[in-house]
């Protein structure tokens, strides 16, 4: 009749003493809210844990002022919607801005000034521990006729940064060896191989063992048993490898699986 954490002396003391209806009534959904508010707050660290395990990426880039001899536009406000808020910066006296610790997905991205009309660049994808630069935005005078002009985002063919390998959803989604994260790192580039009847992947030559793999930004002994499907985007360091992978001579392979949000970003992104 009592819950679990009454001591015995209580339940001896309410045999002694019975309670009406009522009041058995009252514990008994007082302990079912008890129970409710644990669940709410274990589901909540989790999604906080697994949230924390994440890697961020960024958006950076510049803009101009097109009514001026592209001068640097100062303090103009720009802004990349992410979990129902928006993500602001305003560029500073040249015109650069950051925008930081974005989840890895897909994002409208808006740039806005005084007199000028606004620019929204649509599809704009971030990755994991990546930095996506964008060309320079160039504003004009306010027209009635425009209001909004839209850009579609276009990912540079030739990547900015040697030593790190990017590869998106799309290749993923489009690539033979999609049910083989492995295979699939190692067709994107002639530095890397796995040799025949191994599953060891050597970057320039390291030796075999030596590549440490990332799945959400959580160490594994390897990268099987992920579906092609859940593969949102990889990442591999050829050198240069940052701090917060530890110390290797082999290279690095980060994998991002995709969540809600990405579904939900790449949806709105398309409207």
């Amino acid at each position: 009749m009592f819950p679990d954490f009454f001591p015995d002396f209580v339940e001896n003391y309410f045999f002694l003493h019975p309670m009406s209806e009522d009041a058995i009534s009252a514990i008994k959904l007082k302990q079912q809210k008890m129970e409710k508010v644990s669940l709410l707050i274990g589901t909540f660290l989790v999604s906080l844990a697994l949230s924390a395990q994440v890697s961020v990426g960024s958006i950076r880039g510049k803009v101009l002022d097109g009514d001026d001899d592209n001068n640097p536009m100062i303090g103009a406000r720009v802004w990349v919607e992410a979990a129902g808020s928006q993500r602001i910066a305003v560029t500073d006296a040249n015109g650069r801005f950051v925008i930081e610790a974005l989840n890895p997905g897909v994002y409208n991205f808006y740039a806005k000034a005084l007199m000028k009309d606004t620019v929204l660049i649509t599809g704009v994808e971030v990755k994991g521990e990546g930095i996506t630069t964008l060309d320079d935005i160039s504003m004009f005078v306010s027209s009635e006729m425009i209001g909004v002009v839209i850009v579609k985002y276009e990912r540079p063919l030739i990547p900015k940064e040697i030593q790190r390998i990017e590869i998106t959803t799309d290749e993923i989604a489009h690539s033979p060896n999609i049910r083989n994260p492995k295979q699939l790192f190692v067709s994107m580039n002639s530095d890397i191989q796995m040799p025949e009847g191994t599953t060891d992947v050597i970057i320039r030559g390291s030796r075999p063992g030596d590549v440490i793999y990332y799945i959400d930004g959580v160490k594994c002994k390897d990268l099987n048993g992920i579906p092609g499907a859940a593969m949102r985007t990889m990442m591999g360091y050829t050198g240069g490898v940052p701090a917060k992978y530890g110390d290797t001579t082999g290279g690095v392979i980060a994998l991002e699986t995709k969540s809600y949000f990405d579904l939900y970003y790449a949806w709105k992104a398309r409207q």
